[in-house]
């Protein structure tokens, strides 16, 4: 199957970056813009003194096709909690940074998850991301699933979640 990906009308681009692409149960793509990308590498924990950080998932679903697009995260705020291997967001600043986004967007994004980081090569969800996770999930979101990304000190891996699971997503190759 040769195709082009996130042809997106928008903007007028046209995104083949493979790197970034990851294959949903449903054969729909999550696509990570590299401007989001590189904001979370800015957290990437390679000194000992690094504490971890996180923030939320904003992005798009499209309407062609159903894949995702996340286009930004927020960065740690000076309310989360954070220690060498915790962290806790909470809800102050993070929410204000996407209402500003959804204001921008004239509604059209979404929250589509969560990302932090872990102090480990290739990360690896605890006990209490799964909890978490599980808790956001239990919420309800108008997409129907979320993310959750860790990046580890060598990799970044994803996570999808519906009411009744959480798997991780395999890289498009």
């Amino acid at each position: 199957m040769n195709i082009a990906l996130f042809v997106q009308k928008k903007e007028g681009i046209c995104i083949n970056n493979q790197k970034e692409l990851f294959i949903l149960p449903n054969n729909r793509i999550l696509y990570i813009r590299p401007e989001a990308i590189e904001k979370i590498n800015h957290y990437r924990q390679i000194r000992w003194t690094d504490t971890e950080a996180g923030g939320i998932l904003i992005g798009r679903v499209l309407m062609e096709d159903g894949n995702y697009i996340v286009d930004d995260v927020t960065e740690p705020m000076p309310t989360d909690k954070r220690s060498r291997t915790r962290f806790s967001r909470k809800q102050e600043g993070h929410q204000e940074y996407f209402n500003d986004v959804w204001k921008r967007e004239n509604g059209r994004c979404f929250y589509l998850g969560e990302w932090h980081t872990h102090p480990e090569s290739v990360p690896v969800p605890s006990s209490i991301d799964r909890k978490d996770w599980s808790r956001l999930l239990n919420l309800g979101y108008e997409t129907g699933c979320l993310f959750f990304i860790i990046l580890g000190i060598d990799e970044l891996k994803v996570w999808y979640g519906t009411e009744d699971k959480i798997i991780e997503l395999k890289r498009r190759n």
